[in-house]
């Protein structure tokens, strides 16, 4: 028997992400937010949706 897909209370481990410039990028290469919203009522394609939990870093 295959196993059940990820239900939607199943949380993700880690995300990744390559924007440098955000206060939740890590050096590893994955988001440190506690959470992510991913925004866009109206997409169709990936290229459509963005990122609403992006924060600009502040330089120290």
């Amino acid at each position: 028997m295959s196993e059940n897909p990820k239900s939607w209370d199943d949380q993700l481990s880690a995300v990744g992400c390559d924007v440098i410039n955000c206060r939740y990028h890590g050096k590893d290469n994955h988001c440190h937010a506690d959470s992510i919203v991913v925004e866009s009522h109206s997409a169709i394609r990936k290229a459509e949706t963005f990122c609403g939990t992006f924060e600009a870093r502040t330089v120290n």
